[in-house]
């Protein structure tokens, strides 16, 4: 079993979608549907997801937000390490290089990682 993004990008609400910064575990369909009612909620985000179907019997979804920004251009990498006792999942925030877009953004991305009984760690 495979990680897959499912999507990312940012969100252009002015935080009016209500999301504060934050690392989401989903693990169910219902939590999943009310993640994307959420997001779509200034503007239709979820169009833009390449896997739109998440098997939550095999799979688990990882959300991360970053705060509002007021340029374009962030980007979030997401790093999966799996040992015996743990997964850690290291969160990097890219700034812009050069010139950026001067309009209010909130960075996201949205994975899909294999269901295991082990802990998720963010770092």
């Amino acid at each position: 079993m495979e990680s897959f993004t499912i999507g990312e990008g940012s969100l252009y609400g002015n935080g009016d979608e209500g999301i504060p910064k934050q690392q989401i575990i989903i693990n169910t369909e219902a939590e999943w549907h009310a993640l994307k009612e959420q997001m779509d909620s200034v503007n239709t985000v979820s169009q833009q997801f390449t896997h739109k179907d998440v098997d939550f019997k095999t799979h688990q979804v990882i959300a991360v937000f970053e705060n509002v920004k007021t340029t374009g251009g962030y980007h979030i990498d997401l790093n999966l390490e799996t040992s015996k006792t743990q997964r850690t999942i290291t969160v990097t925030t890219k700034a812009p290089e050069g010139m950026a877009t001067t309009v209010m953004t909130q960075p996201f991305k949205i994975m899909a990682i294999p269901r295991m009984e082990t802990p998720i760690i963010f770092q």
